[in-house]
């Protein structure tokens, strides 16, 4: 039986297109940068990526520029949503309306999957997991942006708990100014070691912290 979604401003609602403009505020750029966080997923250029929950398209066009030889995937469960995602953002993507629970999509069909603050909205964020390690390929990466105030934030502790139950292990976290923000890329395949979380962070900028306290990337 599929668990009802209820739309509103409130924790574990999800977020109403009606107040999309709000998600777009150049406010939020001091805490979020579309442009440094998609530096730090690290892509090359000819990946096939998912934004999962991509709203009104806030990251999107930095996604777009940042796979000029690959495939954005937007998606959402609002079609009205993708609409105002779609005609931000134009020609390079394609939309997809749809329960995050039950993705429309073959396995092993994406490189990157991406999640900015939508994962508390889902009512099942577990199986949403098991549905995004499905679609990736084998060493695909999910890289998720989780930030502080937001009423469905998740803590970086819930939130390995809950990929390694769909079996994603953590490779690297970077907690941003204030630790506001915190961006963290999981992959379903290991190879080798696994480095501990502090010595695998790594700032947007492309500064990798080690033991020795590193000041923070700005606008992040």
């Amino acid at each position: 039986m599929e668990q009802p979604v209820e739309f509103g401003l409130g924790k574990g609602k999800v977020f109403p297109h009606e107040k999309a403009g709000s998600l777009l505020n150049p406010v939020r750029r001091l805490i979020q940068s579309p442009v440094k966080v998609v530096r730090w997923a690290g892509l090359r250029g000819d990946e096939q990526v998912l934004e999962l929950g991509c709203g009104p398209g806030y990251f999107s066009i930095a996604f777009r520029d940042a796979t000029p030889q690959g495939r954005l995937v937007l998606f959402d469960l609002q079609p009205e949503m993708l609409g105002m995602a779609r005609e931000r953002v134009g020609r390079g993507s394609t939309v997809a309306a749809g329960n995050a629970m039950a993705l429309p999509f073959a396995a092993g069909a994406f490189d990157v999957v991406f999640i900015a603050a939508v994962l508390g909205e889902v009512p099942d964020p577990g199986r949403c997991l098991v549905e995004v390690r499905r679609v990736l390929r084998p060493g695909g990466r999910l890289v998720v942006n989780e930030v502080r105030g937001d009423p469905d934030y998740i803590k970086a502790s819930v939130l390995d708990g809950l990929c390694a139950g769909a079996g994603l292990v953590l490779r690297r976290r970077w907690n941003g100014r204030v630790r506001w923000t915190c961006l963290s890329e999981y992959t379903g395949e290991l190879r080798g070691r696994v480095p501990h979380r502090r010595e695998q962070s790594q700032a947007p900028n492309g500064t990798k912290y080690g033991d020795a306290p590193a000041a923070p990337a700005p606008g992040l």
